[in-house]
Order: C-alpha cells, then structure tokens, then sequence
C-alpha cells in the first residue's frame, strides 16, 4: 500500500464511518470498508489491514459485553451450524466460477432483510426461525463463507431472529468475528501476506478505528431495542446491495 495522503485520508473517514456502524450493530465494517476502500487500495493488502482493525474492534465488544454472550447459540449452533458448510464452501471455490454465485448471494441477503423490514413496519412479532431452517441458513452461511469469505449476511440474520436483545447479539456475534478473523490473521502470518507496511497502515488507521468505537458506543447507548432491529435490517440490506455492486 503506497502512502497517498489523500487517499489515506479518505481511508481514515470509510474506517471511522464503517466502525460506528459495526460498534453499533455488531457487523457491517469489513463489507462497507471493503467496498469503497477497494477503490483507493489494492484488495489484498487492505483486506489484511481490515482485518487487523476488526479483531482490535471485536476484541473490544467482546470484552464490554462477555457476559452477555449466547455461548449455547454461538457454540452449539452458528459456529457448528457453519462450520459444517464450510468445507462443501470451499470444494465450490475451487471447482466452479464463484463469482456467477455472488449475484445470488447479494439477491437472497436484500430479499430476507426486506422481508424482515417489513414485519418490522407491521409490528408483527419477530420470532426465532424454526429449527430445520435455522441450520440449514447456518449451513448455507457457512458455505457461502467457504466461496466467497463473506457468510456474515446469513448467520447476522439467523442471529437476528435467534437472539432479540441487542445486549446479547452486539457481543455474541462480535466473538464469532473475532475468532474468524484471528484464524484469518494467523493465515496471513503463516502465508507471508502480514507485512511490516500492513501493520504501519493498521497503526496509523488506530486512530480512526477509536473515533468510529467511540461514535458507535453513544450511539448504541442511545437507541431502542426496535430502532435497534431496524439498524440491524437496513445494514443486512444494504450489504446485500454491497456485495452486488
């Protein structure tokens, strides 16, 4: 990544932007940072920064909200729920053309939060999915996380059903992050791809990572248990329409 303090700059209001809405919500930074940061830097090398910025923001979630954690919905349903897509995830990367599959991904992820939206606007009662059909979006969460490294969609709504309180859901989900991209980020060690530039950046972006945990903390403070489900929607809608464009 070549320092253009422009573009760095730039960079330093996305991180800012996409962490308030993540220390909000409890998701959403990588797929917005990504998206418009890919247009200042090369995807590989910021995808590395990314993740570095998320484990120090889910980190952070975590430690405010470990109590509240839905161990028994983390460990004995999403992760293993999508942990047994994820190998039939990767076999699809490796022997068929993922990107004719993104399209389907981003349509299926604005229909069910549009969907959920709308029981929203209708007041009607949100209630946990049945179980077949909580695994079998955990499953397909995890495939698609297999393909594309980016399942998030499906388990923030599976989750979103599962747990109401955004006490529990900002600091559940952030755990399941913060493993995900630890593993990612001993990957990247053990692969050469963490370089001493990348964690220049990363130092440098700190700053704005504060700012954004600090903007989203007020928020999240502030906001009711229903705008609370309303975020939560409009941002699942809108990466669905990220991972479109």
């Amino acid at each position: 990544m070549e320092f253009d303090l422009l573009k760095l700059s730039l960079l330093f209001l996305i991180i800012i932007f996409s962490q308030t809405v993540e220390t909000t919500t409890g998701f959403g930074a990588t797929v917005i940072a990504l998206s418009l940061g890919v247009n200042l830097f090369p995807l590989k090398e910021l995808v590395v920064v990314l993740v570095m910025i998320g484990c120090l923001q889910s980190a952070w979630i975590v430690a405010r909200g470990f109590k509240n954690i839905r161990w028994r919905i983390l460990l004995g349903r999403i992760i293993l729920g999508a942990g047994l897509g994820m190998p039939v995830g990767i076999f699809v990367f490796r022997h068929f053309q993922g990107s004719q599959l993104k399209p389907i991904l981003g349509i299926f992820v604005i229909i069910i939060a549009s969907y959920e939206l709308f029981l929203l606007l209708r007041s009607a009662q949100i209630r946990p999915l049945p179980l077949p059909l909580g695994i079998f979006i955990l499953f397909l969460g995890g495939v698609v996380h297999g393909t594309f490294a980016t399942g998030g969609p499906l388990v923030v709504y599976y989750s979103s059903r599962e747990i109401q309180k955004k006490v529990e859901f900002r600091p559940t989900i952030s755990m399941l992050w913060l493993v995900l991209n630890l593993t990612l980020l001993v990957n990247y060690i053990i692969g050469g791809n963490l370089k001493a530039q990348s964690l220049i950046f990363t130092g440098i972006l700190v700053p704005a990572l504060v700012t954004g945990i600090l903007f989203g903390e007020i928020i999240h403070k502030k906001i009711s248990e229903r705008a609370f489900k309303f975020a939560v929607q409009i941002i699942l809608l809108l990466t669905g329409i990220f991972i479109l464009i």
